[in-house]
């Protein structure tokens, strides 16, 4: 049997331990809660995580492998990872736990092929977490910019400035 056909025959042994690691890189009160999917209403992080991670993995047993499907399919994980306090490698760290998942479960080493897969998919992951993170520091510096103008407004001391104007100054 090929490794594809093994990985997709173990797939939800792999995938809810890829899950149980994923959460429990989160701080241990929220972890409890995290675990527990009953529905996305109850739980959406979650929810999000475990689509995100059986999405991804879907994608990453097919032959080829397309980093953009793999980056859109880890945007909900990584974007929840980035308003959070994970530093880039904490956020991308459950990416490479998917090695060790893989030679428990198959009890067997891991195919090279495979781990440059996940190798891959962890690059893909980077680079989702810092678009998101720049989109999170973006936002941060339009809404300090809308406060500093508005209070001098306030104060009487501007009044040409439209808000378009410092929407305007965000693009360059």
């Amino acid at each position: 049997m090929d490794f594809n056909r093994k990985l997709e025959k173990n797939k939800k042994k792999i995938i809810d331990q890829w899950f149980l690691i994923t959460i429990n890189s989160y701080p241990q009160d929220t972890v409890k809660f995290f675990g527990k999917l009953k529905n996305r209403f109850d739980n959406p992080v979650g929810t999000a995580t475990a689509q995100s991670l059986e999405e991804t993995f879907d994608l990453m047993i097919q032959k080829e492998f397309n980093a953009d499907k793999i980056e859109t399919a880890l945007d909900s994980i990584i974007r929840i990872r980035a308003v959070q306090d994970f530093s880039a490698s904490q956020a991308v760290s459950f990416v490479f736990e998917l090695k060790q998942i893989i030679k428990t479960v198959l009890n067997e080493d891991r195919d090279s092929a495979f781990d440059a897969k996940i190798d891959q998919t962890a690059l893909a992951a980077f680079n989702r977490f810092m678009k998101c993170r720049e989109n999170v520091f973006l936002l941060k510096a339009t809404e300090s910019k809308r406060r500093i103008h508005r209070a001098f407004e306030r104060a009487g001391l501007v009044t040409e400035l439209k808000e378009e104007t410092l929407l305007g100054s965000n693009k360059s």
